[in-house]
């Protein structure tokens, strides 16, 4: 790598580390206007624009209520029988029915449709979440076990 690449590269990360309270934008920062007196223009599509810096949802639309990172979810349900789509939603509902307030996640990547419990940061949290689990739901108990993932945090 070349002087001028690491250079172009270690100020976008300075740019992008020192404005994380602002929500700022790399495009934002590049085309400020600064003391040198040099100009910088970025061409793009507003909508490309837009997106830069914005977490994505599942189907990759733009939301700024969470971002993902890593962490544990509870495995409740794993099947690939042609019941195991009906089974897996039925247990996501009884789950609901009981934690309103936690989130359940259905699943199917080929021939396997899953079952996976909640958004937990550390692995205590899912471990104390699972004993719950287990207690109340019994039928899902026997089968649920921690597992990592990628989980959504709220900002």
């Amino acid at each position: 790598m070349n002087t001028k690449h690491f250079i172009f590269l270690l100020s976008l990360l300075i740019c992008c580390f020192s404005n994380a309270q602002t929500r700022s934008t790399i495009v934002d920062e590049l085309t400020r206007k600064d003391y040198s007196g040099g100009t910088v223009t970025v061409n793009c599509d507003p909508k490309i624009n837009a997106l830069i810096g914005k977490p994505l949802t599942e189907n990759g639309a733009s939301d700024d209520s969470f971002v993902k990172v890593p962490g544990y979810r509870i495995q409740a349900f794993s099947g690939n029988s042609q019941q195991s789509r009906d089974e897996a939603f039925n247990k996501a509902r009884d789950v609901k029915d009981l934690f309103p307030e936690v989130s359940t996640y259905v699943t199917y990547k080929a021939p396997v449709w899953r079952l996976r419990i909640g958004d937990f940061q550390t692995n205590e949290e899912a471990n104390i979440f699972v004993k719950e689990l287990k207690k109340k739901l019994p039928s899902i108990g026997r089968e649920a076990y921690i597992v990592t993932d990628e989980i959504k945090v709220s900002l």
